[in-house]
């Protein structure tokens, strides 16, 4: 039996904290597609009015305790700005890719987390201030 992990307040917060710009968020579907087989990421709403429903604590923990997956955005859109930058490479050798992008971002003195996701990677760039998405894209194609 594998274990349940559980992510108290404290983690909660701090995830909050790093990776969240507006409480608007995506969420996987439960299913899969019936046709493509692929699962889809769309805004969840209300039932009675439609409207969009709002990211809170309780749906972190869900996300951090595996029950659902959950997209964020990257940038404010009230300030146009930005905490990450997550490159999202799903196709056959992209952790290669990713590894070298990681090894020159390094060369550049800009750690890079990386991540091994379903069907590919992830790489993390954290600003020590908010940025603009413009000079946050400029960190990813500079290097070759």
């Amino acid at each position: 039996m594998v274990p349940v992990l559980k992510a108290g307040p404290e983690v909660v917060r701090e995830y909050f904290r790093l990776f969240v710009n507006r409480r608007a968020f995506t969420i996987q579907s439960q299913e899969p597609h019936p046709e493509s087989g692929r699962h889809y990421y769309f805004r969840p709403k209300e039932k009675r009015t439609g409207k969009p429903i709002s990211l809170t604590d309780r749906t972190l923990k869900q996300h951090l305790e595996g029950e659902i997956t959950i997209a964020l955005y990257a940038i404010n859109p009230a300030t146009q700005r930005c905490k990450w930058v997550a490159i999202d490479a799903d196709y056959k050798d992209s952790m290669e890719d990713l590894l070298k992008l990681q090894y020159y971002l390094q060369q550049d003195k800009v750690e890079a987390p990386l991540e091994m996701s379903k069907r590919g990677g992830h790489l993390w760039i954290f600003f020590e201030s908010h940025s603009s998405p413009g000079s946050a894209g400029s960190i990813s194609t500079t290097s070759p």
